[in-house]
């Protein structure tokens, strides 16, 4: 028996190794590059795959492609498809392919015929047209459209939007984001022409691509350079072209109005129809009339005409070289989100990620440009070498005359300032997101000379060894590499860095702006200027979780840095500290409302107000955002109390469950004076938050302005027991100080009692002299943003809603949505308040209340109350000026 058993083991194994055998020898790799067949060019984001079979990708930006199947799952007459918009589609029978050649296979597509001219729609045919809003604009709580795993390349969610018969032109599409795993995600944009039963003809003849980065919210893309126009049903939709992470979780969200919309799970896949959902895909458009479309037609008829008496043109040098660019955009130190990349004078663009990373394919010679809005403009030109672009945006200044910046005002040094002085600061560091001050980081850094290092050392590793604290070389061993198999390599580590003690994460080493995830050996030593040692921590803020276990950041001799000669000019270009007056206008941050507020102020009279509502209201019939900024505007602009509060009356149950929504309505109520509605909205809060401390403070003070005092003073009172129990925690930089200003102010002015606590008494003491206060409270806990305070002698400082340093900044404490400012008295003249929006988790604006309170304590206590709606982003917006001595300049 024992003798069977053995046999049987042996057998068993050997049948699972022959089952392994046969899963691995039964996989063929097909590998190849892409081709124009004029141009020689390499074609990046062509859809390759077997048609309607589940197996497929797409050809990266280098134009080269993987693809592994089993051809035991395929007969010989399926269908191996190339197709890409501009060429003619190829496809081979999988009889026809040759798996057996290990080498990379060059597939060659022709282009396809293209017309002469075609009909470009100018801005003067857009002027004075009707903007209309197409497609699916609301995002669903319970519906949801996802990517996840690894990801399949070339898969598509798509929308069918239905559309009436008149012309429009196709101006912006817009999606929302809801979360985001990787570290972004390049996706295109489809547009396929209706009436067919599958999405088939693609009305978008050029590759539109979009990188998505992890913040959540609406993203948009601008259509208007590719002149689409529609007057019948179409589809839109995204795919899938590229993932930059270890995995893929993007998860957009849904409308929850049925439709009908279309999946397909891999390039040239086949496609699933979904009767009942619908992607929020929206889509902005412009009605265009009938003499319009006669004069585009006309327009593009004479170019032809006068382009056919063209001597043609010969290109005299067809064959250039593509090659993909990549890097990074920052402004002092920090990543800039969504600034745009364009090659010049074409319309091949694409944004910066939320680690201010891009990718673009382009050719020797080219101009690319960096653009942001409020950001001097960048271009670098494409040289033969060149492989990675970094590039530092200045914020777009004037130069003002007759101002001194005196070393006692200097918190922080510019980017140029620090750029311009690196070669005599051996407290400078460069590295791929700008110059880091040593003194001013934030965080611990170590710089070293690299005049100090063992230069007789025969690599990097042996020159690190031993010479910086804290830094020491070690192994790592990968056993994921292959079936069975690991290796292990030489790495550097960095004490704190990030992960746990089985499994510490290894430092990344970048050189003059390029990253290498393994040890640069190839460095000559004798060219190293500084090296900066960057812990993970402080890393992970700048390039992402590739930095996890920290960064050498290396400078060499031959880097292009700034001389003595041109340092004068830098510094008076940016004066750090004085205000620029850089913020935009109220009337251009109104000009990025949606359609319909812009045409709610547009209007001069309540009767042509009413009008827009009520054209809007079926379209946003189930938006609480929509009727809570109808209330707000007007409420503000038109005495009609029955119809301002019919707006919130007839919609109340669209504010019921959300938390966000009843705040922001209750901050409303509260402008204009209606208490016990705010009350209400408060109360119904803090039944839902009872062990939030932002809603202690909320519904402290709505009692106090209902004059129920007992009450108020109760909720005092349970506040402090549950600091004192620890069953709250106090926000010392952001909450706590605004419950203990307004409770001292109850009891001096709602109460008898005397006061005595200590605590109070201090914070009273540090207020004196000051006579403005500013209270400022948003509806959504999770927004995010800069307050800029610019005094009457034009200095000013930030206060935002990060951790970076709590000794200047208020941070954003959980749970924690109010903040205060006293105003110093002893400078006379007027205050500017701006802020800079960073967005929130939800993608829906966020409502900004400012309370500005004159004589605050006082008898002659005088206050004004405004809303903000916030939704443009990452722009500096003017919020209101305002005198220490009063309030009659808030906006």
């Amino acid at each position: 028996m024992k003798w069977i058993t053995k046999l049987n083991i042996k057998y068993c194994l050997l049948l699972i190794l022959c089952t392994l055998s046969l899963g691995l020898f039964g996989q063929h790799q097909f590998k190849g590059t892409v081709l124009d067949a004029d141009t020689k060019e390499t074609l990046p984001f062509v859809n390759i795959g077997i048609v309607n079979k589940g197996v497929g990708t797409v050809s990266n930006f280098d134009g080269k492609f993987y693809l592994e199947i089993n051809k035991a799952d395929f007969s010989n007459t399926d269908v191996l498809q190339f197709s890409s918009v501009g060429y003619k589609t190829i496809q081979l029978k999988i009889s026809e392919v040759n798996f057996n050649n290990l080498m990379f296979q060059k597939v060659v597509m022709q282009p396809q015929a293209m017309q002469l001219h075609e009909a470009i729609v100018s801005a003067k045919y857009l002027k004075g047209k009707k903007d209309d809003v197409i497609g699916f604009s609301y995002p669903s709580k319970n519906k949801f459209g996802y990517w996840k795993g690894d990801g399949s390349l070339g898969a598509e969610l798509v929308t069918r939007i239905s559309v009436d018969k008149k012309k429009h032109f196709l101006k912006d599409f817009h999606f929302y984001l809801n979360e985001n795993y990787s570290d972004s995600v390049l996706v295109r944009i489809n547009v396929y022409k209706g009436g067919t039963i599958y999405p088939e003809d693609k009305l978008l003849k050029k590759n539109v691509t979009k990188m998505i980065g992890k913040s959540p919210g609406m993203i948009t893309v601008d259509l208007k350079p590719y002149n689409l126009i529609v007057d019948e049903d179409f589809s839109i939709g995204l795919e899938l072209l590229e993932v930059y992470g270890k995995r893929v979780g993007l998860v957009l969200a849904a409308d929850y109005r049925p439709s009908t919309s279309y999946r397909r799970y891999v390039s040239q896949g086949q496609w699933k129809t979904f009767r009942v959902d619908a992607m929020t895909f929206y889509v902005n458009t412009s009605t265009l009339s009938e003499d319009d479309i006669s004069q585009i037609s006309e327009y593009a008829r004479h170019k032809t005409l006068q382009n056919s008496f063209n001597t043609p043109q010969i290109n005299i040098n067809p064959v250039q070289t593509h090659r993909s660019i990549t890097g990074f955009v920052f402004n002092n130190g920090k990543p800039v989100e969504n600034a745009t990349v364009q090659i010049a004078e074409s319309l091949k663009h694409t944004q910066t990620d939320a680690y201010g990373r891009y990718s673009i394919m382009a050719q020797i010679g080219d101009v690319i440009s960096f653009d942001y809005l409020g950001f001097e403009k960048v271009e670098r030109t494409v040289l033969e070498t060149i492989h990675n672009i970094n590039v530092t945006m200045n914020v777009m200044v004037e130069e003002l005359e007759g101002v001194t910046v005196t070393e006692r005002a200097r918190l922080k040094k510019t980017e140029a300032e620090m750029f311009s002085e690196y070669l005599t600061n051996d407290e400078f560091a460069k590295t791929a997101y700008g110059t880091l001050d040593k003194k001013t980081i934030g965080h611990a850094i170590t710089i070293v000379d690299g005049k100090s290092l063992n230069l007789s050392a025969p690599n990097i590793l042996a020159a690190l060894d031993g010479k910086i604290a804290g830094v020491h070389i070690g192994n790592v061993t990968n056993g994921n590499t292959c079936f069975g198999c690991s290796f292990t390599k030489v790495a550097v580590f960095i004490r704190g860095g990030k992960g746990s003690i089985n499994n510490i994460r290894p430092a990344i080493f970048e050189i003059d702006g390029v990253i290498y995830e393994d040890v640069p050996y190839f460095l000559d030593l004798n060219v190293i200027e500084r090296i900066a040692v960057i812990p993970g921590l402080a890393g992970v803020g700048r390039y992402g979780q590739v930095a996890a276990g920290g960064v050498i950041a290396i400078s060499t001799k031959h880097a292009n840095y700034a001389t003595k000669n041109n340092r004068a000019n830098d510094q008076a270009k940016i004066r750090n500290n004085i205000y620029e007056h850089d913020a935009i206008s109220k009337e251009q941050v109104n000009k990025n409302l949606p359609s319909y507020l812009q045409a709610l102020l547009a209007t001069t009279s309540f009767e042509a107000a009413k009008k827009v509502y009520h054209e809007n209201e079926k379209l946003y019939s189930s938006s609480a955002t929509f009727f809570l900024d109808a209330y707000i505007y007007f409420t503000a602009n038109w005495e009609q109390e029955k119809f301002n509060n019919d707006i919130i009356s007839n919609h109340q149950s669209l504010f019921e469950n959300n938390i966000n929504d009843m705040k922001a309505l209750a901050y409303a109520y509260q402008r204009e004076g209606e208490f016990e509605q705010a009350n209400k909205l408060y109360t119904s809060v803090f039944v839902k938050r009872p062990n939030y401390a932002q809603s202690y403070r909320d519904m402290a003070n709505s009692f106090v302005e209902v004059n129920e005092v007992q009450k108020a003073a109760n909720l005092y009172s349970r506040y402090t027991k549950l600091l004192n129990d620890s069953f709250l925690v106090a926000d010392t930089i952001g909450l706590h100080p605004v419950i203990t200003t307004e409770f001292n102010h109850f009891l001096q002015h709602k109460t008898d009692y005397n006061i005595s606590s200590e605590d109070l008494k201090e914070v009273a003491a540090m207020r004196e002299g000051t006579d403005t206060r500013l209270l400022f409270e948003w509806n959504d806990d999770e927004a995010e943003f800069d307050l800029q305070f610019v005094n009457p002698e034009n200095r000013y400082f930030v206060s935002n809603t990060s951790l970076n340093n709590q000794n200047e900044y208020f941070g954003k404490q959980e749970y924690s949505s109010s903040k205060e400012f006293f105003l110093e008295s002893d400078i006379q003249g007027e205050w500017i308040v701006n802020i800079n929006y960073k967005g929130n988790k939800s993608g829906l604006p966020t409502y900004f209340k400012v309370t500005s309170f004159s004589g605050y304590g006082t008898d002659n206590e005088e206050s004004i109350t405004r809303i903000y709606r916030l939704s443009l982003k990452n722009v500096n917006q003017n919020l209101f000026y305002l005198p220490t001595l009063g309030v009659d300049r808030l906006n």
